[in-house]
């Protein structure tokens, strides 16, 4: 399915003066990028720590047990960083929020519109969060185990990287409504009348 296909979108809210456009990312496409990162960022990070330490370390033994640990809860705690993150931006309740499984992944939707800024502040805070900020502590602390949890983490946030480059033409105002069903959103249009 391509970015930026047309099509009437049930269970999506109407807006009078609005017509909606479907955003999605195929999950082909999405497995494909997270792959990539994963081996790449992986491997630069493996060099990266080499070239910084003189060496990699895999720590204490218990190391593996606490980092198998916090991939599992870290798969949970990234969409509960979308929803609290929407929340927060839209001043909106927990009841607004729905978790669930789609297409094998957990998933967090929000049944608020908002505006695209907003929408991509919760989008990437997971990136942030449990990705980049362990991956780059990972390089002070000489741990391994943290590296590779910020490198699973970026690459469980490329599909979030993908709709939010699906959107990046349309102005930071436009209004954005987190797909309840697919990986993607609906972007609001107004209704030119000629």
């Amino acid at each position: 399915m391509s970015n930026k296909h047309k099509k009437t979108v049930e269970s999506i809210p109407e807006m009078e003066g609005y017509e909606t456009e479907l955003r999605t990312i195929g999950m082909l496409k999405a497995n494909i990028v997270v792959i990539l990162v994963l081996v790449i960022l992986g491997l630069l990070g493996w060099v990266a720590m080499y070239a910084i330490w003189g060496g990699v370390s895999f720590g204490r033994p218990w190391s593996a047990m606490l980092f198998c640990i916090g991939i599992f809860a870290g798969i949970a705690v990234h969409e509960l960083i979308h929803g609290f993150t929407w929340m927060w931006v839209t001043h909106s309740s927990f009841s607004h929020l729905r978790f669930g499984l789609l297409q094998g992944g957990v998933y967090c939707h929000i049944d608020v519109p908002m505006n695209k800024r907003k929408y991509v502040v919760g989008a990437l805070m997971p990136l942030l969060l449990l990705g980049i900020v362990p991956f780059l502590l990972s390089f002070a602390t000489h741990s391994l185990w943290l590296m590779l949890f910020g490198v699973i983490f970026i690459a469980c946030a490329m599909g979030d990287v993908l709709i939010v480059w699906a959107i990046r033409h349309d102005s930071a105002d436009t209004l954005v409504y987190d797909h309840p069903s697919e990986a993607g959103c609906v972007v609001y249009r107004p209704i030119q009348n000629d």
